[in-house]
Formats: C-alpha cells, structure tokens, sequence
C-alpha cells in the first residue's frame, strides 16, 4: 500500500509523527505534499506520463486540507482519510491520533465503509461562451465586491432553463449536501445528510422576508443570471473569478464523486451535532 499524505505547514511536529510512527510500524509507504503545494501537485497529475500509484490520500489538518486536496483523489481515484487537527473539521473522518494504529490496521484489514459524495461542477459562460469552470466539493458562492451594493441574481432551475426566482441580496449560495455544514450553514440553512440527492439555495442576507433556502434535485441544472456588475464567484473559498452583468453561471452535478473512508462507529448526525457544541 502506498499512500499520500496532504497536511498543513502549521501542524504539529507530535502530531504529524505520530501518522508517521503508525505508517512506518506497518511498512507503509507515503509522499507527502505540503498544503501550499497542492495546486502544483494537480497541474502536475493532469500530465499524459503519469502514472497513479496510490492507494489512499490522508488528509491531516482541517476541513481546508481536505477541499485543498479532494481534487487531487477525485483524479486519481482514491478514498480521503480525514484526520481533523484544526478546529471543527465537519469533513473528517477521526479527531483522535492516539487512536492512529487502530486507524491504520481497520484500513488495511478493509474494515471501513466508504461514503461517496458529489461535486459540483461551476461553469461561467460568458457572451455564449465557456469562459471559466471550477468544480466544488462544498459550495459556490456569489457576493457582491462592493458592501454598500445589493446583488442582484436570476436563477432558473432544469434542462429547459425554466425561470424559478430572482434574488436580491448581499450574495447567493449553492451548495451540495456536503457544504451544506459550510457558509450556507453559517446563513441561516439547512444541515443536509451527505447522502442525500440535492442542492441547497441559500440567500445572503436577503432583501425580502418569502426568500428563504431551497432544497433542489441533484440531478438539476442550474442557472445563475448575473443582473449587475461588480460581482464575485467564490469556489469553496479556494478560487474566486470576477463577474461581469449577464454572465450565466451554470452549475450541476459531477458524475464522478469523491470517496470518504468512515468506520462504522460512524454517525452523521452525531457528529455534526458533537461538533456545532464545540464551536
């Protein structure tokens, strides 16, 4: 088994040794990318020469680490093993390292269950055209540039492009259920089991009381219509792209989803309330 190994600059010497200490007990070999690296790292991957040659992607930090590096598995085909050494880390799969051979012994006996999540896809099409695209483990997120300003956004939902409402607000959310812990928790949305088929709307502060978050099919399209200028696209808080009027901001579904390794001690619900008592 080889493994590749994702963690922060800021984590602490004990804790990273530990993970070491428990991959080496077992001769198992690792590379290890340091977070500021990551984006280089996938340039690097997407090269016709390379050849995939691991079995697991460990994740060691925070919820950031994770949506850092979700890509780089969902390239190369490989379950995520979250280790949480930040703060809340509602993405990760254990807290504890003095708990790391254990860990490490049910994954190479296979003694884990492997929860699949979506992607989105995040498309801008400008005059027509394909101008930019992202892919999102979380959310995308559109706000204003200007505080003072109100955004103003048209979303029409489905195939057919059929209109469902216009928004006016400091920023709109769209979120998958995974992200659904995220910003759009943070406004004001609702929690949404990862499992669960959907999109979550949610408004930025809107400027209407009947504006309240939407649940939408996962098997949807949607369509963002940006209806003023000075707007911003956010992608998991990792890439940001500048908006101009009537840019159409499409974003649906990715077939290929991103792997989790959970054990069966594991309970969402659980856990995300665990986790909300210790903010």
């Amino acid at each position: 088994m080889k493994v590749l190994i994702v963690k922060r600059e800021k984590t602490k010497n004990n804790e990273v040794k530990k993970l070491f200490n428990a991959l080496d007990k077992k001769k198992i070999s690792y590379e290890v990318i340091e977070f500021a690296y990551v984006d280089e790292y996938y340039m690097q991957i997407h090269k016709k020469d390379f050849k995939n040659s691991f079995d697991l992607l460990i994740s060691l930090g925070g919820d950031g680490t994770i949506l850092k590096s979700a890509r780089i598995a969902r390239k190369l085909d490989i379950p995520i093993f979250g280790i949480n050494v930040g703060t809340v880390g509602f993405l990760t799969s254990v807290s504890d390292l003095n708990k790391i051979d254990t860990y490490i012994d049910n994954i190479i006996r296979k003694k884990y269950s492997v929860e699949e999540r979506s992607m989105l896809s995040v498309e801008v099409i400008r005059l027509g055209k394909s101008d930019f695209i992202a892919y999102a483990v979380n959310e995308a997120t559109f706000t204003t540039k200007n505080l003072r300003k109100i955004g103003k956004y048209s979303v029409s939902i489905g195939s057919e492009s059929e209109f469902f409402n216009e928004y006016r607000a400091d920023g709109l959310i769209v979120a998958s259920p995974t992200g659904s812990t995220a910003h759009s928790f943070s406004v004001g949305g609702p929690i949404v089991a990862p499992d669960v088929n959907c999109f979550v709307m949610t408004a930025i502060y809107p400027h209407s009381l009947n504006q309240r978050s939407v649940i939408i099919n996962g098997d949807s399209k949607i369509y963002v219509r940006i209806i003023n200028s000075d707007q911003l696209l956010d992608v998991d808080g990792r890439i940001t792209y500048d908006l101009m009027e009537d840019d159409i901001i499409k974003i649906n579904k990715l077939k290929k989803t991103i792997k989790y390794i959970t054990f069966s001690n594991s309970n969402f619900l659980i856990n995300v309330r665990n986790k909300i008592k210790s903010i």
